[in-house]
């Protein structure tokens, strides 16, 4: 699997986009593809989008997303053809206060986020029975979105392991990266869930979770809208 980075953001430098790849590119190798027990994907960045190969996904950095709500920071979606692609808006992280490659939020993050969601689970299609009548959509960064870990100085997303969808993981499992979780099914105060429960769809956010991020969840794109509407073919 090839993931293709472009800058088509008028916020965000080449070389600020460059440093980004290079450590979500070693943290899909390093940290994601061990603990998921799967070939790494390979992520690289290329100024020129003519250069893309024709069997590459890609991710592109923007600077807003057009027909989105203003709050929405990115998304990855399946065209017919079963090509992958995303975008990532650098405007309302930074409006936001936060920063291009530092810290909680920031657009590093942002983007490792869609580009480890992309890896995990591509098609945006898969779902886990917690063995209690609900189940919760594959995502992987969601439920550990803040805080963030630091890549060559780089702020990436944390991210959940297989146990953590697993309703009988050993008690001692590591559920995510940063061994925040002690239990699958649970999320951080900087994080959220979308599952289907007793016959409806829910989104469940964290304490912690900032009120102008959950704009990115309704949008008509956006990676959660489509979990829902999956969750209503479910109970349909």
């Amino acid at each position: 699997m090839l993931i293709a980075i472009l800058n088509q953001s008028t916020l965000i430098s080449n070389s600020d986009t460059a440093t980004m790849t290079e450590a979500i590119a070693s943290q899909v190798r390093l940290d994601a593809a061990p603990l998921w027990d799967r070939a790494p994907a390979a992520v690289v960045f290329y100024t020129d989008p003519h250069a893309v190969p024709a069997t590459a996904h890609g991710i592109a950095l923007v600077d807003t997303i057009q027909d989105q709500p203003q709050g929405v920071l990115g998304f990855h979606t399946e065209d017919q053809g079963g090509k992958l692609w995303g975008v990532v808006a650098a405007k309302p992280e930074l409006d936001s206060g936060a920063k291009p490659t530092s810290g909680d939020w920031s657009v590093s993050s942002v983007l490792s986020h869609e580009v480890l969601e992309m890896y995990i689970d591509p098609n945006c299609n898969l779902w886990s029975n917690d063995g209690k009548g609900s189940a919760y959509s594959f995502e992987v960064c969601d439920p550990v979105e803040a805080p963030t870990y630091d890549i060559n100085g780089v702020s990436v997303s944390n991210f959940v392991t297989p146990s953590w969808f697993d309703p009988l993981a050993a008690p001692h499992a590591q559920f995510d990266k940063l061994g925040h979780l002690t239990r699958p099914f649970s999320i951080l105060k900087g994080g959220y869930v979308v599952y289907e429960s007793a016959g409806k769809e829910k989104q469940k956010f964290g304490d912690e979770f900032p009120a102008w991020r959950r704009e990115m969840k309704s949008g008509p794109l956006a990676r959660t809208r489509r979990r829902v509407a999956q969750a209503n073919a479910l109970l349909g």
